[in-house]
């Protein structure tokens, strides 16, 4: 994350502290996660002063150029995976720099849905003893990257050549159908399925943004809709679409992906097609230390 130099006053400091204790639970959630992959194959609030945990620092500053300022918060470095949960990936460039956090006004936690607890595979695949989704821990710092963790869908970037192929978030506490999903950047609508949500930016390189787990009936776009940075898309949920008529669950987060619209070539001479899944952590960490320092206003 690029350090910024000239100081920047900042009329409202998000002040970050600690959520022990979760109340509210929604229960209707059964643990497991989704990818992409799966939605095809199913259909072709808190305010901005509630934060999270101690640590978090201003460092209010801003660039000559885009003057913009940023808050430190506790986050993992990129490719550094939940122990045990996958071998990671080496390209941590920031594949979308200058977008708008994807939940809006919130604290929210970038970490496994399927390696922490509530998850599938915490501490075991056996179904009694993997927690619940609204353990503490899973609504604290630091955050986690999860983007090639041990999954089973194609993923070029990851070490294995399969994992996960976007960055799982919770919102600022485990309740369902709360919190809004905005736009990342201004741009066109291009799917609205089941539970999932598409925008591609008008801005060259004209990244493609998708959203899964929105609760269906709160979702404000159509496809060919034109968004702009920060506007309402739906609420975040736990939404996993309808299987053989049966309404499915996964936990209470948001998948967040961006993937490139044509061909580019990384800095290791590794050729990607159009549509490939990049990395999305790097520039989700850099927009939420601006989201934290009031970047990003929501827009209705």
């Amino acid at each position: 994350m690029k350090k910024l130099t000239a100081p920047l006053v900042l009329t409202s400091v998000l002040m970050l502290s600690s959520l022990a204790g979760l109340s509210a639970c929604d229960t209707t959630g059964t643990p497991g996660d989704s990818s992409s992959s799966a939605e095809a194959s199913v259909d072709a609030s808190s305010t901005a002063s509630e934060n999270a945990s101690e640590g978090a620092s201003e460092s209010a500053s801003s660039d000559s150029s885009s003057s913009v300022a940023t808050v430190d918060f506790p986050h993992d470095a990129a490719t550094l995976l939940v122990a045990g949960s996958g071998q990671g990936y080496t390209d941590t460039s920031n594949w979308a720099p200058g977008i708008c956090f994807p939940i809006a006004g919130t604290a929210s936690y970038a970490n496994s849905q399927v390696y922490s607890p509530g998850g599938d595979h915490y501490p075991t695949t056996t179904a009694s003893n993997h927690g619940s989704q609204c353990d503490a821990a899973n609504y604290a710092y630091p955050w986690h990257d999860n983007f090639c963790e041990s999954r089973s869908w194609s993923n070029i970037l990851c070490k294995s050549g399969t994992g996960h192929q976007g960055q799982d978030i919770r919102p600022a506490t485990c309740k369902s159908n709360t919190y809004w999903a905005v736009a990342a950047e201004d741009g066109v609508i291009t799917q609205v399925a089941s539970y999932t949500v598409a925008i591609q930016g008008d801005t060259s390189p004209h990244r493609i943004y998708r959203y899964l787990h929105l609760q269906k009936s709160s979702v404000k776009v159509a496809v060919g809709d034109h968004v702009v940075r920060g506007q309402k898309i739906g609420l975040v949920s736990n939404n996993l679409g309808v299987s053989n008529g049966v309404q499915q669950y996964t936990t209470i987060h948001l998948h967040f992906e961006v993937r490139i619209a044509q061909a580019e070539t990384m800095g290791n001479g590794t050729q990607l097609t159009a549509n490939t899944f990049v990395a999305p952590y790097t520039a989700l960490v850099d927009a939420y230390s601006r989201r934290l320092a009031g970047d990003c206003p929501m827009v209705e």
